[in-house]
């Protein structure tokens, strides 16, 4: 994980101990890497960076909006991975998925793990699709308690109040500009109390999101109040749960095409995404999906009316944010300018752009945006750093030893400027490794992972 350290030229790496989910959360490293001089100096003919120039470049390219979007549903699987597929890949939009359960009350064809040890299992699930069609993954408190007939049952059982105030919080913190559900709400059904409580739940939150008095303990908290553009329903047919019971404005889209990067048609990626969900009898869907045309109908549930396409009236550039219109015009002209073959030779030029994006307000999209931009530096550079413990559980007040392993493959040197808060001050010239070993005390105070 990237994170911005200020607006010298500084890349702060945390590393987190490759262990089991019962391992100690807190035990992270924190490199400082600053990018070594004579950006011109090395051989051309070196090692390449393990990703590809083409697929930096396809980052790049999305860097280059702000446009966001959130698919919303009840549960793993629930999610339309070809919808996530083409926005975040073909349009290059910040999508994700919120879940609003772990599926604790599924089925599991593979083993006989249920309740909160299934809820594990489908957790990483869900990560694993997200992996390959873009999206992010988030989730609410509710307990998926099985088969619910009626939204008001399931909103019964669960803590209604604390459940949409989760959806809430997501929503302030992603800052999408559409929501979309995955089932209807009144009259419409989903064909399952916790599927239509999650678009009931859905819209209650798109319009207490912009509220300050709504949840004021999340202001008090440093979030903001956010006002999504619109709210609408991702109807499905009748195969599926019934055709919704909806009516209304509706709009529709073609989410079919090719990935403008490997050519894979999106239907084939959403369908290794959903082929994920193994312990729901899911993973033969990895040999389906297809290419061509496939057009979906959104159904307006509020907010503004969308006439041809979800982001009518969105201003999906950097020019939305305050002081934006010099990033989206650094970020054209970087795009322009890459060179494939040779990732390393815009660094410099990426670095002028991260200074430019610490100098602007602290805003959630902005944030994303600037561990969006450490990665692809990270990339472009070849930097690939690993921490690793002799054990995969500890707990607090024992002593774990940890490896720690820093490559730059790339054409340019860094400086290691220290670990944590003990200085380092060792050069790694380019095509260069260097291990550390150290003994690691867990604090008496660290609290117990916990897996969801």
């Amino acid at each position: 994980m990237i994170t911005s350290l200020g607006s010298g030229r500084r890349l702060a790496t945390s590393v987190a101990a490759l262990m089991s989910p019962r391992a100690w959360c807190g035990l992270l490293s924190l490199l400082v890497l600053a990018v070594g001089a004579g950006l011109g100096a090395a051989e051309s003919n070196s090692k390449a960076a393990p990703s590809t120039g083409a697929e930096i470049q396809a980052d790049l390219k999305r860097l280059g909006t702000v446009a966001t979007l959130l698919h919303v549903g009840a549960h793993p699987d629930d999610e339309n991975t070809q919808l996530i597929t083409y926005f975040a890949r073909g349009r290059g939009y910040r999508t994700a998925y919120l879940s609003l359960t772990r599926g604790d009350g599924g089925q599991n064809e593979i083993g006989p793990e249920f309740d909160e040890k299934l809820g594990v299992a489908r957790t990483q699930e869900l990560l694993a699709a997200r992996r390959l069609d873009g999206g992010r993954q988030f989730f609410t408190r509710a307990i998926d308690f099985g088969f619910s007939k009626t939204p008001e049952e399931t909103l019964t059982f669960w803590d209604r109040q604390q459940v949409l105030g989760d959806v809430v919080r997501v929503i302030r913190q992603f800052r999408p500009d559409v929501v979309v559900t995955r089932f209807p709400i009144p009259p419409g059904s989903g064909g399952h109390g916790h599927h239509t409580a999650s678009g009931i739940l859905a819209v209650e939150a798109f319009k207490l999101a912009g509220d300050p008095q709504a949840y004021p303990e999340q202001l008090r908290q440093g979030l903001t109040v956010w006002q999504p553009k619109r709210v609408v329903w991702n109807g499905f047919g009748s195969g599926r749960g019934g055709g919704g019971g909806l009516s209304g404005p509706t709009v529709r889209v073609d989410i079919g095409g090719n990935d403008p990067l490997t050519g894979e048609a999106f239907g084939v990626i959403a369908a290794r995404s959903r082929g994920m969900h193994i312990t729901q009898g899911f993973g033969g869907f990895g040999g389906r999906g297809g290419g061509g045309a496939r057009e979906e109908t959104f159904t307006h549930l509020g907010g503004s009316v969308a006439e041809k396409d979800l982001f009518d009236g969105v201003d999906t550039s950097w020019a939305r944010v305050i002081g934006g219109d010099a990033i989206g015009t650094a970020i054209k002209t970087i795009v322009e300018a890459f060179k494939p073959e040779d990732p390393a030779a815009s660094v410099s030029a990426l670095l002028d752009l991260r200074d430019q994006l610490a100098r602007l307000p602290v805003d959630p999209v902005v944030v994303d945006k600037r561990s969006e931009l450490d990665r692809i530096i990270t990339r472009c550079l070849g930097l690939e750093v690993a921490s690793r413990a002799a054990q995969p559980e500890v707990v607090p007040d024992e002593t774990v030893a940890v490896t720690r392993t820093v490559r730059v493959n790339g054409r340019i040197g860094v400086n290691w400027v220290r670990l944590g808060k003990e200085p380092v001050g060792r050069a790694l010239p380019a095509q260069s490794a260097v291990t550390l070993k150290s003994q690691l005390v867990v604090p008496r105070d660290a609290a117990f992972t916990q897996p969801y």
